[in-house]
């Protein structure tokens, strides 16, 4: 018997384990302010490219500031990506802004033109999914966000598990950071009453990490995230201005996978009337995100905006 065991354990040492099932994908509802900046598109080019491996499903879209162009422009975006069925919703009151690209976007491809409201678009995904298993990334102002928890508070609770924010400075704000600045009145009724788990990404994480500057290399001349970037940047001129939004994104779908660490368990953030930002002591269930290893990340996301 000796023996035979003496045989066998190479055998079983040298027979690979089975590898571990992949993660189901994440259930992902975007809220943006997309048509003002580059790092929009360069968002959601990372969540399609995300989705094209089975990492992520869209469940729908959102504007969250008010400009006629954006919501068509996020459809055709989507379309051209092959998702012309993810449902956009378009903000009530949202703040007005000027596009930057959406309209260029808009009129060049071709889109099904449909929104519906965003708080009726959020409760009907949200109705859709199982309990506790939708995340929600809002890289814009957090109007749509204030509107739902306001109107159906039970409903964020039950299906959301957890909700990625770029937004504010951490762990203190030296001046009001854009995105909260949006809707400050919105920006502050999320930050204190949000009912589920949240993760902030702050303005410091994005000016470490320069992503996209090799858009104009790798997608085709019919891409629309190459006419974005060469509408703003102009192609072969490298963007030096940092990134933020597609930072949050990574987070909502890979975690902290060896870029981040989360911090700040057991405080919560605070947003004064001035729209500034702080940590505060006492709390359960918000923390903020620290990058550890900006080069890392960058080569992530640069891997998943440069995918078509």
């Amino acid at each position: 018997m000796l023996s035979v065991l003496v045989i066998l354990l190479p055998l079983i040492a040298a027979t690979p384990l089975p590898s571990s099932a992949a993660p189901p994908p994440t259930r992902l509802i975007i809220d943006t302010d997309f048509g003002q900046w580059w790092d929009d598109v360069a968002t959601l080019a990372a969540a399609h490219a995300a989705a094209d491996r089975g990492r992520v499903r869209i469940l729908g879209m959102v504007s969250d500031v008010d400009n006629e162009w954006n919501a068509p422009a996020l459809d055709a975006l989507n379309t051209w990506y092959g998702r012309p069925d993810i449902p956009i919703g378009v903000t009530a009151g949202a703040l007005p802004v000027e596009q930057n690209y959406s309209r260029l976007l808009a009129e060049r491809y071709p889109h099904s033109g449909g929104t519906e409201d965003a708080v009726a678009l959020y409760r009907r995904l949200l109705r859709a999914q199982p309990d506790h298993s939708v995340t929600i990334l809002s890289v814009g102002a957090l109007t749509a966000l204030a509107q739902l928890v306001r109107t159906d508070r039970a409903l964020v609770a039950r299906k959301v598990a957890r909700t990625v924010i770029m937004g504010g400075e951490y762990p203190r704000a030296a001046v009001p950071e854009w995105n909260f600045g949006l809707d400050l009145a919105a920006t502050r009724r999320v930050v204190a009453d949000w009912p589920t788990p949240v993760v902030y990404d702050g303005f410091e994480i994005g000016v470490r990490v320069f992503v996209g500057n090799n858009v104009c290399a790798s997608h085709p001349a019919d891409s629309p995230v190459r006419v974005a970037f060469d509408l703003i940047y102009v192609c072969d001129n490298n963007q030096t201005d940092g990134t933020w939004d597609p930072t949050a994104l990574y987070y909502a779908l890979y975690g902290t996978d060896q870029v981040y660490r989360l911090t700040g368990h057991g405080g919560h953030n605070v947003v004064t009337p001035e729209g500034l930002n702080f940590w505060a002591r006492g709390g359960h269930h918000q923390q903020y995100l620290v990058l550890t290893d900006a080069a890392r990340l960058t080569r992530n996301l640069d891997v998943l905006i440069d995918a078509h």
